[in-house]
This record gives structure tokens, C-alpha cells and sequence, in this order.
């Protein structure tokens, strides 16, 4: 009885692991690879999550991963795992896909026209390669952008000033050696005005975070009821230090040290995953 019960549940799931296609794309200069996993159980989506994976990495596992699809679903977006890949050489010397300037930009964009057969707005998440990729092409077309979420990158662009702000969380293990970087990024950020949260989780390492990735769709799923960006007065400000409710006149005060959660209901959430 136990077995066949455990082969009802795999049937179960089976379909949602399986229901991701591929689009094979020319690559762009100085990239070996413009691959695209989406999800094909959404008609006409509002906009489309971007999942990116570490340096050369799939997005395969990520455009099947269960709780991505049913996140995908119930807010209905288009799904999409990224599978860039470039010489190391290029990822070094700033031309190669983590540079969405450099045309992995547009290949994403192109591809979405050719999965969706329109330009539709994007939620991205990235986590080491793919947070270099989803910073930088949210500072590169940030009116495309809704919200987005970046964890461990190595390195970091300077966050330029920008009519369009969208929302983001800059986050990092405490014990990965790209941690300094990771909170300057956001320092400076903030000290431009954008609207971003630190996440700093605890006696980690560079490696990806379920705990980060449950508070990324809840942070996402709250921006999308809110508006986006246009809603930022009604979020919430935080002190990233002392984990404190702030008002918006402290916030300015301090904007380094100050965070935006689009929703309030999120501050306790955030709080549990966030070790300063």
C-alpha cells in the first residue's frame, strides 16, 4: 500500500517536473551558449520570472523545480531558466553574458518575443553568475524590470541613477567571501535613492538558499498586488542593522542603512532570514 501510494504521489508531480520546453538561440558575442527552459502551462501571462543559475549553469532544473512553476501559476507569469554560458576569459573581462549589455541583454528579450510572441515585463532572480547577469540587466533595461532579487555576486557594476527604480533584494551568505562586495553594492544603491532591501543569511556560504528563495516569491507576489514600484508608499522602511521599523523621512536619513519591503506583512518574515 505504502509503495503504491508513493507512485500515485510521483504521478502526481511527474507532469509538473515535465511541462518545460527548450528554445535554442545563436548565441551572442563572446557567449558559447543562449538557452531558454520555460514553462508552456500558461496562456497569456501578465509578465515572466527569469531564473538564472551560477556561472554556466542550466536553468533546466530551475524551469521544472515544483514550487517555481507553482509560484509561476498562481500569479500567472511565464517561466523562463536561463542556460548562458561564455569562455571565462569574457566573463572576466566584461563582455561576456554577465554584461546584459554586451548582448545577453537582448537575447533575453528576443527570446521572450519568440516563447510569448510579445515583450512582456520581468521578475528576475539570480543567484553567484546569474545575480551578476540579473544586477546588471536590471541597471540596463530597469523599465522592464517589475522586481528582482540578486544573491552572491562576485562583483558588482556601480548602480546608476535611473528614471525607472524597480525593486530588488541584494542578499549573501555571511560566510561567502563575496559578502563585502554584496553589501557595498547595496549601500550604494540605497545611497542613490533605490528603493532595496538587504538580506544577510546567516552561517552560510556561497551556495543557493531555499530560506532566500521562499522570501523572494513572497517579496515578488507582494510587489505584483501592490502595483510595482508605483506602490512604494505602501511598503515599509527598515533599519538593516537593527531590524527596526523605520518612517520614510528616517529611511532618507539614513539610506544605507535602510531597506524597502513592499508590504508590511513581510517585515517578520524578513527578520527570520536576516542575520546582520
Amino acid at each position: 500500500m505504502r509503495i503504491r501510494l508513493h507512485f500515485l504521489l510521483l504521478l502526481l508531480v511527474l507532469p509538473s517536473l515535465l511541462a518545460a520546453e527548450a528554445l535554442h538561440m545563436e548565441p551572442a558575442s563572446e557567449m558559447t551558449r543562449a538557452d531558454f527552459y520555460y514553462l508552456v502551462a500558461i496562456d497569456h501571462p501578465k509578465a515572466v520570472l527569469i531564473l538564472s543559475p551560477g556561472c554556466n549553469g542550466s536553468g533546466e532544473s530551475l524551469a521544472r523545480s515544483p514550487v517555481w512553476q507553482e509560484f509561476a501559476k498562481r500569479n500567472h507569469l511565464g517561466l523562463v531558466g536561463l542556460s548562458y554560458a561564455s569562455p571565462e576569459k569574457a566573463i572576466h573581462d566584461g563582455t561576456g553574458y554577465y554584461y546584459a549589455s554586451k548582448g545577453s541583454g537582448d537575447k533575453l528579450l528576443e527570446g521572450i518575443r519568440k516563447i510569448y510572441g510579445k515583450d512582456l515585463p520581468l521578475l528576475l532572480y539570480g543567484f553567484s553568475g546569474g545575480a551578476h547577469f540579473t544586477s546588471r540587466f536590471e541597471e540596463w533595461a530597469p523599465s522592464r524590470v517589475i522586481a528582482w532579487c540578486a544573491d552572491s555576486a562576485g562583483w558588482w557594476d556601480l548602480p546608476q541613477h535611473h528614471t525607472a527604480n524597480p525593486p530588488g533584494i541584494v542578499a549573501c551568505g555571511e560566510n561567502d567571501p563575496r559578502y563585502g562586495a554584496s553589501l557595498s553594492y547595496f549601500k550604494q544603491g540605497r545611497a542613490a535613492g533605490k528603493p532595496w532591501l538587504w538580506l544577510s543569511l546567516p552561517k552560510i556560504g556561497h551556495q543557493a538558499s531555499p530560506a532566500l528563495e521562499d522570501f523572494a516569491r513572497k517579496y515578488f507576489e507582494a510587489v505584483l498586488k501592490r502595483g510595482g514600484c508605483s506602490a512604494l508608499s505602501l511598503g515599509v522602511w527598515v533599519d538593516v542593522d537593527t531590524k527596526k521599523v523605520l518612517s520614510e523621512s528616517e529611511a532618507k536619513a539614513i539610506p544605507s542603512e535602510s531597506g524597502w519591503l513592499p508590504d508590511p506583512s513581510l517585515t517578520q518574515d524578513w527578520r527570520k532570514i536576516h542575520e546582520p
